[in-house]
Parts: C-alpha cells; structure tokens; sequence
C-alpha cells in the first residue's frame, strides 16, 4: 500500500525540532505531561491533525504486528528515546544455544503507520511523572482536513483498532498487581487441555460440562424467565484432585466456541489503593468483556475481611453482571464467609473434588496406557490393560497429583534403563526402615560413623540453660516452662518409634493375577509406590508450618526489641 499523494513526506526538521520539545519538556518541571506533548506536537507539526491515543484501548502496534496496518519506524539520527535490552529466545534446552534478540523500550520515536492506503505519522511515546507509574501514550498526526474538529481518517483507523485490540487473540485476561494485562503464556499453558485428560467422576464432570456451556447458551431462557442471566460456581476438596485442569479444561472448551467466549484469571487483589480498587477493576474488566469466564483460584486466600463486603456488593448488588460465569476454586471450604458459599444467586452450585476412587484410579492409569500408545512409547513399556486395575487397587488413597507423580517417575525410570532389582529384594529393609527401625550401618561408611557420633556426642556448644531457648530473631534468652523443654529436647524412644507408624501408610495387599507378576513396569510402579508412601505428609492441616501468619501480623516489621 502506497502512500497519497496529498499527503507530505514527513521533514526531518519537524520531527527534530519535536525531539529537542520533548527533550527539554522531560528534563525540566513538569504538571501534565499528555497536555504538554500534544501542544509541542501541534507546534511542530502545524500542517497535520493530532490526536492522542491510549493504548490500552488501542493497540496501534500490535494490530499492525498482526497484518491489519504497516508500521515503519522512521530512521533518525538521535532524534529518538529507546533502551535496547537483550533476551533470550526459545524454551528449554533450544534457550541456551539461540542467541537471543535485542528489543527497545522506546520512549520517544516516529513511524510511518499505514492503513487502509492511508498514511499517517504514529508518535510513540513514555514518561515518568513524579509520584506516579510509567506513562505511555500513542499520538496519531493526519493531514489536517479542511473541516476543523477530528480527524475523520484517524478516527476510522481507531475504529478498526480499537474493535480489535478489545478482542483476545490466542490470549487470557489475567488481573495482578492490579492491573489487566493479555496473557499468551497462560494461553498456551491451557490451549490443548480437553476434558479427556480429565478423571472425574462421570456423572459430576458431565453436570459440570452442561452448567458452565449450557450457561452461555441460555441467555434466551434466563430472558423469558425474567432473571439474571449470572451464575456462580465453587469447586472445592482438596488439593491435587482436578479443581485446576477443570478450569483449565473449560477455558479451552469456551474459547473454541464458533463465537469465543473469553476467560477472566484473578490472581491477586492487592493494590495500593486497597483490595476494594482491585475488586472494582475485575467487576469492570468482566462486564465490559461478558459474556464471560470470571476465575478466582483459592477465592478463600482472596476475599478477607475486609473486602468482604465490597465483594458481595460487586458480586450481588446493584450493578448489571449480565452474562458473568463466576467459578470459585478453594481447597477450604469451611474459610469461606457463609454469605459466599451459601447465599444463593452468588455461588449457586457447589462441586466436590474427592480424592479419586478405585474407579478413577484405574481410568486415570488406562489414560496414561492411552497417553504412552499415542506417543510411539508404548513399545518400550509393557503396559497390558490388567495392570490398570492392579494400580487402581495399590494407590488407594492417591490424589490425581501423587498418581501422576507416581507415573512420571516410574516413566522415567524405564526411560533411563533403570531396573529395579531391589524392589523385592530389599523389601524387608524398606519395611523396617518405614516401621521405624533403623538399618544397620555399613562398615567404614563416614556418614553413618559421623551420625553415630553425633547422637552420642552431648552438643556443648549452646550457652541456652535447659530452662531457657534463644529467640530466633532477637537471641534473648526467654523462660520456658521445664516440662515443656524437656519434652522436645529429650531423644526419640523406641516407643515413640512404633507410635509414629501409626500414620505410616502401607502398600494395600492385593493379588496380583500370575500374568502379571513378572511384569517390570509393575515392579517399578511399586517401588515408586513406596517411596511416594514414605513421602506422604501425615501431619495434621492445622498444625502446617506454612500456615499463614495471624493477619494482624502479616506484613509487619517487628520494632527493636519485640518479637512476633
């Protein structure tokens, strides 16, 4: 596309004497920056049209990035701001043997921008005001039409960018650090996830298939009804058992739709303004792009107290949330306000995520039979259809998290030749060391020598009476009761040992049919079995050390002297 003839080339004196505006506006006192940039621009460039552009709404350069326009930065001498950066390029492996690319930050430049056979000249440009984020504006020049006002050939050109910059293109909407941005890596992460990849069970993951599509194709019932067409959904139960590749499932499943219905992430509501102003950001986000997915993953970490209230007034109150599909994950859903999860016309349905059943754990294993003949790795596993129920049967009690850490692993240790000879062999030692006794040490082996040493040898080396413990951030010495001291710095007995297999959990007996017990992915799978089952964290949720902070505490610094 050429440029018309009525329209000038644009002159270096122009755009230099624009620069040396700039140059000396950003060096200097400023008040309102955009304002000060479009007079000098106006100044500069008498015979053209300006207008300024925000891109947010309108994505200028990516729109010509995707075809739709040409944009030619305009080549200078130093009459231009950037800030050239190196990064690398390609994933994994491929990352470290490609060189890179080297990208701008531009602050201040030109281009020719052509659209629709028309020219036009784009400034791009980015300041810092005090007090206040990064500022980028886009300012569009035209030939300046005959009539005053605006400019008819700009406006068409922000039309059509703007109806497509409002559009997602093989992108998520995720909200953090209170802003909007488009995601292409969330994308990819959920693009290809199907509901095959998903064990459920059956009548559950159909109700929640036909609540979520069935929603977006029902605006004609909820109208004849005379209701809001809105809806909320939890999924909660414990971690590890689907709430993630369901959401994950569902975001592919609505943006493949012949009309795309676009997903909505909140991750965080912090903001400095507060949660209110991220709350508020979300529900304005939602409603401008509804209909719509809204997903608040651990909605229990999100909403506190004290917003609370201004989520319910988002979520229920006066505003118009027309074909808003609210679904909330949590792996708690006792936290949860009673006003969220069980006021209706908020979160109208609820979905358990149970740790899978003996019907789910052999579906799960025949997936991943599945998975491995589809890849062309089939043929190095032996893998016949019985060993599905066999797994089912061992795993009881796995989450689809441990079944699939139970598969990696056992994959892997087939793909590195590994084979597990002490599987059976060694059995009676795992035994032992799982019930708490300990295994003998190997002669001459300076680890066990150290260790024993260790255990006899008294530590004098702490200053701390028995009656006292040191602080850990101020190292003053604080009274503790004796009893108290005593019980945790006396040595394990053997009676402590044989408590503590109590929660020890073991490898359900099952039999295994004779074609099946000289199989060597079985003889791997239950080692890995027992490993994952000594692994398996039995302390109580309540007693985690990862808890939260108490929240008057959470994010304060201590003062001089004091402990929290």
């Amino acid at each position: 596309m050429g440029a018309t003839k009525e329209i000038p080339l644009p002159h270096a004196d122009s755009h230099n004497a624009a620069f040396a505006e700039f140059k000396h506006h950003t060096s200097g006192q400023r008040v309102v920056s955009d304002f000060a940039v479009l007079e000098l621009l106006r100044k500069t460039h008498p015979e053209y049209h300006v207008t300024t552009v925000d891109p947010k709404n309108c994505a200028l350069l990516e729109f010509a990035n995707a075809g739709k326009a040409t944009a030619t930065l305009n080549p200078t001498d130093d009459a231009f701001n950037a800030t050239r950066t190196w990064q690398p390029v390609g994933t994994g492996t491929s990352k470290k043997s490609h060189p890179g690319e080297l990208t701008d930050h531009i602050r201040f430049a030109q281009y020719t921008y052509t659209w629709d056979s028309r020219d036009f000249l784009l400034y791009e440009t980015e300041w810092t005001d005090m007090l206040r984020p990064p500022t980028k504006l886009f300012y569009i020049l035209s030939p300046r039409p005959s009539t005053s006002g605006h400019s008819p050939a700009t406006d068409a050109l922000l039309l059509a960018a703007g109806k497509w910059s409002s559009a997602l293109h093989s992108e998520i909407y995720v909200f953090d650090n209170a802003h909007w941005t488009k995601s292409k890596a969330l994308w990819t992460a959920v693009h290809g996830s199907t509901w095959d990849s998903v064990i459920l069970d059956a009548a559950m993951k159909q109700s929640l298939i036909s609540d979520v599509l069935g929603f977006f194709d029902a605006q004609p019932l909820y109208s004849e009804l005379a209701v809001p067409w809105k809806r909320g959904i939890i999924l909660h139960g414990v971690p590890g058992n689907g709430k993630t590749i369901s959401i994950k499932a569902l975001m592919c499943a609505l943006y493949a739709r012949d009309i795309p219905i676009p997903s909505l992430y909140v991750k965080s509501f912090e903001n400095c303004k507060g949660p209110q102003a991220s709350i508020q950001s979300i529900f304005a986000q939602a409603r401008a792009s509804a209909p719509c997915l809204l997903v608040f993953e651990d909605l229990d970490s999100l909403v506190q107290d004290e917003s609370r209230s201004y989520f319910l007034n988002e979520v229920d109150g006066l505003d118009d949330n027309e074909g808003i599909l609210m679904v909330g994950s949590t792996n708690h859903l006792e936290r949860l306000d009673p006003a969220i999860a069980r006021r209706p016309s908020r979160f109208d349905r609820k979905y358990w995520f149970k740790v899978p059943g003996v019907k789910e754990r052999e579906a799960y294993a025949a997936y991943w039979k599945r998975k491995l003949e589809g890849s062309g790795a089939g043929g190095r596993v032996e893998f016949p259809e019985g060993l599905c129920r066999v797994v089912g049967a061992l795993t009881e009690g796995f989450s689809f998290a441990y079944l699939k850490e139970l598969f990696v692993m056992a994959l892997l240790t087939v793909a590195r030749g590994g084979v597990v000879v002490d599987a059976d062999e060694n059995e009676e030692k795992d035994d032992k060391e799982t019930k708490g006794e300990a295994a003998p040490a190997e002669h001459g082996n300076p680890w066990a020598e150290e260790r024993k040493k260790d255990e006899t040898t008294p530590n004098d080396s702490s200053e701390v009476p028995e009656t006292e413990t040191a602080c850990t951030c101020c190292k003053a010495h604080v009274q503790l009761r004796t009893q108290e001291v005593s019980d945790t710095m006396k040595q394990p007995t053997a009676n402590d040992a044989v408590n503590n297999t109590k929660n020890t959990r073991e490898i359900p007996d099952v039999e295994i049919p004779p074609e099946l017990r000289d199989n060597a992915f079985l003889r791997v799978i239950k080692h890995q079995i027992k490993i994952l089952l000594a692994e398996m964290d039995n302390t109580a949720e309540e007693e985690w050390s990862s808890e939260k902070a108490p929240k008057q505490d959470r994010g304060r610094v201590p003062r001089r002297g004091e402990c929290l």
